[in-house]
């Protein structure tokens, strides 16, 4: 299910679910520890409340399903941030390189 591709990166397969099949990373970092990139597999936090809240469009439900309670399951083992693909409250709180990433 995962491949780690360089220390500290690892490709996630989450299966199928908003498409036929769905990849994420997982990445360690020194400042935000473990981060898992959900990218459309879970769009926004809404989503994997306690009751889920599936995109729009999906190729698999019970598929998604899975994935989702498959991230969770990760983030808890690992003590990581999820970051979701169209998250915009998230997003706000990112430093982005326009803000002084690169200096």
């Amino acid at each position: 299910d995962n491949l780690e591709i360089v220390k500290g990166v690892k490709v996630l397969n989450f299966g199928s679910g908003h498409a036929w099949g769905m990849i994420g990373l997982e990445v360690e970092t020194q400042e935000l520890g473990t981060l898992i990139l959900a990218s459309d597999a879970i769009y926004t936090a809404e989503s994997m409340g306690d009751i889920l809240k599936p995109p729009g469009i999906l190729y698999d439900s019970i598929g998604w399903a899975r994935s989702v309670e498959k991230i969770k399951k990760l983030a808890k083992e690992k003590n990581a941030q999820i970051w979701f693909g169209h998250d915009g409250n998230q997003f706000e709180g990112f430093r982005k390189s326009t803000d002084g990433y690169y200096e």
